[in-house]
């Protein structure tokens, strides 16, 4: 529609943030229920940042170029904003009703940030455990087992002692960094394949960590910017077309897409297209939930409030995962510890007799 020049497409990512388009969004709201047109809101906003030399001055001033050549407003900001932000503002311009469709773009950028928030929060601690449980393998491997080893000769340890020698020498190898980056490598190959891993096996592998949290993120948010563009009055068929263009990278979402629009096809209600998909997308929880609600009178004005109570639901269902995760880790954790408790204790015994000798 418009060419966006590579500066201007940095300084959107840099400086065009969700937080800060939501405080746009509702300014913006606020001056033009208040009577102000959008061409004078927009020129307001865009002398005051031009004033504090702004990079997003140049996000305005492009923007003004557009509507003054006849653009709407969703289209003077085309390519800075996602295209379910562009696509609800544009709903909000076409019916006439552009304070609603800017509060509910700004719940949408609100619930993604919940998400986030929640990712962050949950993974936080895990990847602090995860640290922890390295550093104290490196420090049994390389600080206090050569020191013991000064005391009592590696030969000679016994029980507990002999499996904690074994186990810093393997630690200390080549083969244990060898395997330390083998788990390393294999982690950041499945994290990479998230969009693209797809198919009965990607299915299956959806019911268990990591891939169940990917599908649970992804869910959370694809049911809240469904339920929200239909709330704006975008036609469905709309939504779904608009979904697959924007998920061309993302070949696991585009998959799910695709199966659901195709039963939508066969003239079946949303709860039961999402249900003979066979990929229990969002999640099976919600979809056997859309089932029952979408043969209900008034389906249409109740799911963006199902959606919201979803999304809760969904970042309690991450950090509820994330928690067993911590759980397993806090056990590692332990277990190192009690195995250099239990290999000092081996070794004092084993000491004693030399040295009452």
């Amino acid at each position: 529609m418009f060419a966006q020049s590579d500066k201007m497409r940095i300084i959107s990512a840099l400086f065009f943030s969700g937080k800060v388009r939501r405080k746009f969004y509702l300014k913006l709201a606020a001056m033009t229920e208040n009577g102000l047109s959008l061409n004078d809101a927009l020129e307001t906003m865009h002398e005051r940042l031009a004033r504090k030399s702004n990079p997003q001055q140049m996000i305005f001033s492009e923007a003004l170029l557009r509507m003054q050549g006849g653009g709407s407003l969703a289209d003077a900001f085309y390519g800075f904003i996602p295209d379910a932000e562009y696509m609800l503002i544009k709903s909000g311009v076409d019916g006439g009703d552009l304070p609603h469709a800017l509060e509910l773009t700004c719940g949408l950028i609100e619930a993604k940030q919940k998400i986030v928030k929640a990712i962050i929060e949950a993974l936080s601690y895990p990847i602090l455990l995860c640290s922890l449980l390295l550093v104290f393998m490196l420090v049994l491997a390389h600080y206090v087992v050569p020191q013991l080893s000064l005391i009592v000769d590696p030969a000679s340890w016994r029980g507990a002692a002999a499996t904690l020698y074994s186990a810093a020498l393997f630690i200390g190898s080549p083969s244990g960094g060898l395997l330390l980056c083998s788990v390393a490598g294999s982690l950041a190959s499945i994290l990479s394949t998230f969009p693209y891993f797809t198919g009965k096996l990607r299915i299956k592998c959806d019911k268990l960590p990591p891939w169940s949290l990917y599908r649970l993120i992804q869910g959370s948010i694809w049911l809240f910017t469904l339920a929200t563009m239909l709330k704006a009055n975008v036609q469905l068929s709309v939504v779904l077309d608009d979904m697959l263009e924007s998920s061309k990278r993302n070949k696991w979402l585009k998959e799910r897409v695709y199966a659901f629009r195709a039963q939508l096809n066969l003239g079946k209600s949303l709860g039961e297209a999402l249900d003979d998909s066979g990929f229990e997308f969002p999640d099976k929880e919600i979809v056997e939930d859309l089932v029952i609600y979408s043969t209900l009178p008034g389906f249409d004005a109740r799911l963006y409030s199902i959606a919201q109570q979803w999304l809760t639901e969904g970042i309690d269902h991450i950090k509820g995962q994330c928690k067993i995760l911590n759980y397993a880790l806090l056990f590692q954790i332990l277990a190192v510890l009690c195995s250099i408790a239990l290999a000092v204790s081996s070794l004092q015994q084993q000491l004693s007799p030399s040295v009452q000798y």
